[in-house]
């Protein structure tokens, strides 16, 4: 019985459960941009396929808030109605170039290329 159980151990660590595929690991990361009055910062971004861009908005001086909103590019994450205060996230999981401006603020615009 003895060498039937070690047998079957070692068998068992032999065939293990490691068929040779490995398990991908996330390095996706999360950008900031922030709304400095009537700006983006940073208003260009270059960022991997399946990252986060994190949008912190804080009014502008005359107390407006702002939108983010995306051209019609395919691939391109929802807009972002206008937020007075508050933090809002898009994930870009097209590769492309992604423009977008605020409508409040004309001028107001930045870029995110996704590789």
């Amino acid at each position: 019985m003895r060498v039937f159980v070690c047998a079957a151990l070692v068998l068992a660590a032999a065939c293990g459960s490691d068929n040779g595929s490995t398990t991908p690991t996330s390095h996706n990361k999360t950008v900031d941009v922030f709304t400095l009055s009537s700006a983006f910062s940073p208003n260009f971004l270059q960022i991997s396929q399946g990252d986060t861009v994190r949008f912190n908005i804080v009014p502008a001086q005359n107390g407006e808030g702002h939108d983010v909103t995306f051209d019609a590019t395919p691939g391109a994450p929802a807009s972002i109605k206008v937020t007075l205060n508050g933090i809002v996230t898009r994930v870009f999981s097209a590769k492309g170039t992604f423009h977008y401006n605020c409508f409040v603020h004309p001028g107001m615009s930045g870029d995110v290329v996704v590789q």
